[in-house]
């Protein structure tokens, strides 16, 4: 961006626009200030120089009242950022609402009342830069959008001139010149509306509301104001290529561009200007005019596409809405878009709030499932395959009558490791001389542990033990086991 237009039109931007000027817009009530304006705006239309005051009051009431209706004064001025601003005390009254919009609006700047004191009539006065924003105002409240058929104007009028070449030349090409930015915004703003509405699908959640946005509002809005008109009697595809043929004839003909120097220094534009300085600027303006056409026959190539996929996205959206599906996947989505619906209505709802989101929560419970056991805190082992190998050789000496008893001494020594002697032993050392302990209080350290003390529940149950037991509770947690809470009790204190 340009660095003079940073610092010196954005100062002359703020130097003509009073403070406070865009603040009824901003308003708690700014649809009844909008009103207002576009009211003002058909005032001038019908009454041009000369608006009497009260002519507009009297317009503004025979149509405002049900939206004046909604308008609260004290409201307004709670609302108000600015200070030291005084109302009348009967302004609170009904009929009255109107008069405080109009003061307010003249305080912010948008017109002026002055008073004629030969007839004793107010009048109102605009400044111009109110009058293009109230024009920009009404054109944005207005369904109707008209595209003029900027083509086919510029090729018209350049093919006359092509073959008339009279006094006009210059001005048909500085026409061209303006067409051509104006062609150039119309063709940016019809890419950028597309794609526009394109991302608006993704905020559809219903087949009636993806119907609604592309045959009433895009339709309405883009396709028969701007691109069907640029498709057929506009056409860039149609009228480009004669248009640039003609510039380009112009601009490689020394007497031509010779002509249009000598009528550039006659036109107000170019006054002043050198024979030099006015063939620079005949020759930057046909090659601005080749360049704008060329590059926009290429970028509606690029809008063709952009529509087209835009059409294909409203019936893809259209179709995975209508579908029906009765299965539990279908059900899920139906679920998930409803919400989706409801967030994007109250960006800030929660189960209080929100009928919905209360049912959900209710009875939805989303977790992650996941596995925890004993290989979790080990990486992955690596899949090998077992090698066969040679059995373990036994000793030279080793006879084989000995078996048996080897076998014999093994099952002794792991049947001993669980026997009635050892299994009181265990209960006995976690008794630890008290007449009465609980399951927590028996210490578990290893698998054995475990075991043994298992085994003591067992002998407890079919009274061979010398204590007995009690359930107290269902599941505890005790050295890192779930287990029920017993209370063991020796029998000699029973």
């Amino acid at each position: 961006m340009d660095t003079a237009f940073d610092q010196h039109g954005n100062a002359r931007l703020f130097d003509r626009l009073p403070d406070g000027f865009f603040a009824p817009l901003s308003r708690k009530y700014k649809a009844v200030y909008a009103y207002a304006l576009i009211t003002l705006y058909h005032c001038l239309k019908i009454y041009r120089s000369r608006i009497l005051k009260a002519d507009y009051m009297a317009m503004l009431r025979s149509h405002g009242q049900d939206i004046m209706d909604l308008f609260s004064i004290q409201a307004d001025k709670a609302d108000d950022r600015e200070e030291g601003e005084e109302v009348d005390e009967k302004a609170n009254q009904p009929d009255d609402k109107f008069a405080y919009v109009v003061r307010k609006l003249m305080t912010c700047g948008w017109f002026q009342i002055d008073r004629d004191y030969k007839s004793g009539n107010d009048y109102v006065f605009l400044p111009s830069y109110s009058i293009r924003m109230l024009e920009l105002l009404d054109s944005l409240t207005s369904d109707v959008s008209t595209y003029m058929p900027l083509v086919h104007q510029t090729y018209s009028e350049l093919q006359l001139e092509d073959q008339k070449e009279d006094e006009y030349m210059y001005r048909s090409l500085a026409n061209a010149v303006h067409s051509s930015d104006e062609l150039e915004l119309s063709v940016t703003l019809l890419h950028h509306s597309i794609v526009v509405f394109k991302h608006r699908l993704t905020n559809v959640f219903s087949p009636n509301e993806a119907l609604h946005q592309h045959f009433d509002d895009f339709k309405t809005e883009v396709g028969d104001p701007i691109y069907h008109p640029m498709k057929t009697y506009d056409s860039l595809g149609l009228y480009s290529r004669p248009t640039v043929e003609i510039l380009t004839r112009w601009l490689r003909d020394e007497r031509l561009v010779a002509k249009l120097a000598s009528q550039a220094r006659l036109d107000p534009t170019g006054q002043g200007l050198s024979i030099g300085g006015a063939t620079d600027l005949v020759i930057a303006s046909l090659n601005r005019v080749i360049d704008v056409f060329d590059r926009l026959n290429h970028s509606f190539q690029e809008i063709d596409k952009a529509n087209s996929d835009y059409t294909e996205a409203v019936q893809r959206k259209v179709n995975y809405l209508a579908g029906t599906d009765r299965s539990m996947k279908g059900k899920l989505d139906k679920i998930c878009a409803s919400l989706a619906g409801e967030m994007k209505k109250h960006p800030n709802a929660d189960g209080e709030t929100s009928t919905l989101l209360a049912k959900v929560m209710d009875t939805v419970s989303l977790y992650r499932g996941a596995i925890f056991d004993s290989d979790s805190l080990f990486m992955p082992f690596r899949r090998e395959r077992r090698t066969e190998e040679d059995p373990m050789g036994l000793p030279a000496d080793f006879d084989a009558a000995d078996s048996e008893g080897l076998m014999n001494d093994f099952l002794s020594n792991e049947v001993s490791q669980y026997s009635e002697e050892a299994i009181d032993a265990f209960m006995k050392k976690a008794f630890a001389g008290k007449g009465e302990i609980t399951s927590s209080d028996v210490p578990i350290d290893t698998i054995d542990d475990l075991v043994l003390f298992i085994l003591g529940l067992v002998k407890a149950e079919f009274n061979t033990s010398f204590f007995t037991i009690k359930r107290e509770k269902d599941e505890i947690v005790s050295h890192g086991y779930r287990m029920p809470l017993y209370v063991l009790t020796r029998k000699e204190i029973a």
